[in-house]
């Protein structure tokens, strides 16, 4: 009786999900083999059978990623019986594979077969305008929706009447990242920067929704240039896959005025009496500076502009004239 109320249950299941995805197949495989990408360089390597599916999960973020490289080491068993297994890549893969999962429904968008070679590296690309090659010892396949976070490969035999020695043979995978050929840089400002414009290379540049700004390797000039604050220029070096931050300490574009006098001096600049050797908060324009001690005065009017430092002193002298 249990039969008889499981079966429609798992019929209802599997129409479910081919109706979910109306070019997906149904299929159950032995084991799933789940690897866990890093940011950069490559995961361990993991035993994998004939009829085995491969789960590789990407890290969260693929900025610098171009794509997946999985590579397998095949052994002398099943190197000897080539074109014999096949792999494949899908799309649509559900439920989301777990160690645990077998059966599965997907969309096949790409196959091929594992030549008599020792070792075979099967390159995934994830986006368009992608540098990855083809050659005798990598295959590149299409470009799947890794939009869930995971790619998803098939094995399973291409023919039947190979040997169970074969059937029972593994194979080690592992997976890494190819990263894409450019860096990024992220320039890092006061709270009070306000609006500025970064310029790489004399050319104005604009960074994306993480304030990025996406970049070739190499040595870089780069330029900040704000009404609020003065110009800076710096020159950096953009790795690959990497982000390099700029951080600035900008100077405001305010004028910077000082006023130099002999002890005693009393300072008056524009009628207001200031302290000689302070800096002074003054607004581009013209000033009027006067100077008073021991009963001399020496009155100056002074055009300061912004973005340019000055130095106002005033010296009294004494000259001896003999007759």
């Amino acid at each position: 009786m249990r039969l008889l109320k499981k079966a429609p249950f798992m019929a209802l299941a599997i129409f479910a999900a081919v109706l979910a995805a109306p070019n997906a197949e149904v299929f159950r495989t032995r084991k799933t083999v789940c690897l866990q990408l890093p940011a950069r360089g490559t995961t361990e390597s993991k035993p994998c059978g004939i009829n085995d599916c491969v789960a590789v999960f990407l890290p969260q973020d693929t900025t610098f990623i171009q794509g997946v490289e999985i590579t397998v080491k095949i052994p002398q068993t099943l190197a000897a019986y080539r074109n014999t297994i096949l792999y494949s890549l899908y799309n649509n893969v559900t439920p989301v594979p777990t160690e645990k999962g077998i059966d599965y429904s997907g969309t096949e968008i790409y196959s091929g077969l594992y030549p008599g070679q020792l070792a075979w590296t099967i390159a995934i690309p994830l986006v368009k305008g992608n540098t990855i090659k083809q050659s005798p010892y990598a295959d590149k396949t299409l470009i799947p929706d890794a939009s869930r976070g995971f790619v998803f490969l098939r094995n399973q035999l291409a023919m039947k009447g190979v040997p169970r020695s074969v059937m029972e043979a593994e194979f080690e995978v592992s997976a890494k990242t190819v990263l894409a050929d450019f860096g990024a840089l992220k320039v890092a400002a006061p709270a009070d920067a306000g609006e500025y414009t970064v310029y790489v290379d004399d050319k104005p540049v604009t960074a994306n929704e993480k304030g990025l700004v996406i970049l070739k390797p190499g040595k870089r000039n780069v330029s900040i240039v704000s009404e609020k604050f003065r110009n800076e220029t710096r020159a950096v070096m953009i790795a690959q896959g990497e982000v390099t931050e700029l951080s600035l300490a900008l100077q405001s574009v305010a004028p910077a005025v000082r006023v130099r006098a002999p002890e005693g001096t009393k300072v008056y600049v524009d009628g207001e009496e200031v302290k000689a050797g302070d800096a002074l908060d003054l607004e581009a324009g013209e000033h009027i500076f006067k100077f008073n001690l021991g009963g001399y005065e020496v009155t100056k009017k002074v055009a300061i502009q912004n973005g340019k430092s000055y130095n106002i002193s005033v010296n009294v002298d004494a000259s001896v004239k003999e007759e």
